[in-house]
């Protein structure tokens, strides 16, 4: 070993140098740092480590695996630290808190397989595409790897323990959520381990999923004539605002404005909505108040369920609509478990059919039901004013019978109001002529 200070016009440099030979090659640099000769003969030592490693490697590959964290400068991050890490990173849109259980269960499901099946692996930088490629290949073949999912959810202030048998069988939808989720996770901690390349970062596959039905208007007519307490207030809010089940159940007072709009955000997406009340929404608010204008929330009830027991709201709802014999589930083509088809979601598409029909502009609808990642959806919004919302929704009939809503927008429309003008400006002996006349027709 040979450190040594270099000889200047002044006198040495401040730091030592380091020179030595190995397998025929020569090797000088600076001491990085190191102003002693202990501290320079460490660095030397760890140099010439380095540097016969180095030279035991059998191809650029190898070198580039072997000495990936030295070439990156990451951190060793654990699979069982990896999620923690990744939500104290930045998000473009911060998920609720429901959405981020579910990410958690997906990743932990991920951790329990490497655990169990390549045992070896628990750094984040050790997983190879092979590895990723097991996984999902296991999801769509047997489905999750832990069968039995245990949580524990507060009741009547008590806390209990619940468990249940996972599905064996997912749907392409389910499964290319937990690839999106690994995907992510990787993605965002690709820099702080030294990851290389994401191992997830392969195609995922067709969803091949079954989507909700919209309620046609017979079974909304039925469904009107049969609401109990319960279903009554998700049915109102949903098919006059097109909000989703969570939205529905957790809509605060303070989010009504003036009594004419809705204005808040969606929770699974952040985006921003303004929604005019149509007239059997603020009828039902009306009557709400003297129920819970005192409580945070418009349906107190139902935002206690969701936050404790959220299958209990589709559990309920889907229990009334098949009371009534309508269908609720069917069988996917490419699985054996049948899927829901008709929820409270379907709400959604019921007002999203429902609007088409009626010929409501794309950007209005989009706007209301405020679908913001396609591109196009979010250049078409910027066009639906609150004026154009008002007078567009106030087509749309109340299939649910629960107030009397004028249907407009015929191409006969400007002739009936002419009509009226006429008939209203007339003196009261010809009005005798004109009924005369319309009972003759």
């Amino acid at each position: 070993m040979s450190v040594a200070k270099r000889k200047t016009g002044s006198g040495e440099t401040d730091y030592y140098y380091y020179a030595f030979s190995l397998k025929g090659k020569r090797y000088r640099g600076v001491c990085t740092g190191c102003t002693t000769k202990p501290a320079a003969l460490a660095f030397e030592k760890k140099i010439r480590e380095i540097s016969q490693a180095l030279s035991e490697q059998k191809s650029v590959g190898a070198l580039v695996e072997n000495f990936k964290r030295e070439l990156t400068g990451g951190d060793t991050i654990t699979l069982d630290a990896a999620f923690e890490l990744y939500m104290s990173k930045p998000h473009r849109k911060q998920p609720g808190i429901q959405q981020q259980q579910i990410n958690q269960s997906q990743w932990n499901d991920f951790v329990a397989f490497m655990h169990e099946t390549y045992s070896e692996i628990e750094q984040l930088d050790r997983v190879a595409r092979f590895h990723a490629e097991a996984y999902i290949r296991r999801l769509r073949e047997h489905g999750r790897f832990v069968q039995k999912i245990t949580y524990r959810r507060s009741y009547q202030g008590k806390t209990v323990a619940h468990s249940y048998d996972t599905q064996t069988q997912l749907s392409g939808r389910t499964v290319n959520a937990f690839h999106k989720t690994l995907k992510s996770v990787f993605a965002k901690l690709q820099e702080d381990a030294g990851i290389l390349y994401n191992p997830f970062d392969f195609d995922m596959m067709d969803n091949n999923s079954e989507s909700r039905d919209a309620f046609t208007p017979a079974e909304l007519k039925l469904i009107g004539n049969h609401l109990d307490p319960f279903v009554r207030p998700l049915f109102i809010v949903g098919i006059c605002t097109g909000l989703s089940e969570g939205d529905i159940c957790t809509l605060r007072w303070n989010e009504i404005r003036d009594e004419r709009w809705i204005v808040r955000k969606r929770r699974k997406t952040g985006a921003a909505l303004e929604i005019p009340i149509l007239p059997p929404l603020a009828k039902f608010l009306h009557e709400q108040k003297s129920l819970s204008y005192d409580n945070e929330y418009i349906l107190p009830e139902h935002a206690a369920m969701y936050a404790n027991n959220p299958s209990g709201i589709s559990y309920r709802v889907k229990s009334f609509l098949e009371g009534l014999g309508i269908q609720t589930t069917r069988t996917g083509r490419n699985r054996g478990r049948a899927t829901s088809v008709k929820d409270v979601h379907s709400l959604r598409h019921t007002f999203a059919y429902m609007a088409g029909v009626y010929q409501i502009p794309l950007p209005v609808v989009q706007s209301i039901l405020g679908h913001m990642s396609p591109e196009m959806t979010k250049h078409y919004q910027a066009h639906a004013d609150r004026e154009a919302k008002e007078k567009y929704l106030a087509q749309m009939p109340d299939f649910i019978g629960y107030s009397e809503v004028k249907v407009i927008g015929s191409p006969n429309d400007g002739l009936r109001e002419d009509l009226l003008q006429k008939i209203r400006e007339l003196p009261a002996a010809k009005l005798e002529n004109v009924a005369d006349f319309l009972h003759s027709l």
